[in-house]
């Protein structure tokens, strides 16, 4: 989850039962639903991000190296992640290409 950052207010009605599961797992955690609850939203949109750019993959409508930036997650994570999924992929010199500037793109910010 990420730290302190500007915040905006979002109001949503859930069912009644899912409240509840959220207060049940705050109190196995200790810390207050509303604490739960952001950190299960932020997992949420991490985890659609992922799914989404392994269908785009999938699909053929992005390379590894842009699915890697859509997910949030280092080209080497997405390789992984493609691999998981056990989707076949094709390796075209465009390809290559774009994942060695990606490479040489994470280098350089580490440096």
């Amino acid at each position: 989850m990420p730290g302190k950052q500007a915040v905006t207010q979002l109001n949503i009605r859930i069912p009644q039962d899912l409240a509840q599961e959220l207060e049940e797992l705050a109190l196995v955690e200790h810390i207050e639903r509303i604490d739960i609850a952001r950190q299960l939203l932020w997992e949420g949109v991490a985890r659609r991000k992922q799914e989404l750019a392994v269908r785009l993959y999938a699909e053929g409508k992005v390379t590894k190296a842009r699915a890697a930036e859509l997910a949030g997650l280092s080209l080497w994570e997405m390789i992984a992640l493609v691999e998981q999924q056990g989707i076949r992929w094709d390796y075209s010199v465009e390809e290559a290409k774009a994942e060695i500037k990606e490479v040489l793109r994470q280098v350089q910010r580490r440096e």
